[in-house]
């Protein structure tokens, strides 16, 4: 059970890696993958606090919400195919 964090992060970081070798892209041509790989980045920083690193019981609860802020903004930047991920649902709603 201590491993398969570790092995789940590796994956969906070398699944997004290898999503933009197949795309052709690099970091920073395509917006949308460069957003769902720097969410992943943040998902996995402050998952790391809320489990193990925050000092305090407020600390961790705002890094567990900070985690799941930044899940959903990996689903949804990939469903609408943009950096601003779930902005683009809420901005067509008005």
């Amino acid at each position: 059970m201590r491993i398969v964090p570790h092995v789940v992060d590796t994956l969906l970081l070398g699944s997004a890696l290898g999503m933009a070798v197949q795309l052709g892209a690099g970091p920073w041509q395509s917006g949308w993958l460069t957003a769902k790989v720097v969410a992943l980045c943040a998902y996995v920083v402050f998952g790391s606090i809320a489990l193990r690193r925050g000092r305090t019981q407020a600390v961790r609860g705002a890094a567990f919400i900070a985690a799941l802020v930044s899940v959903l903004w990996i689903v949804a930047a990939a469903f609408t195919k943009s950096a601003w991920g779930p902005l683009v649902w809420m901005m067509a709603a008005l």
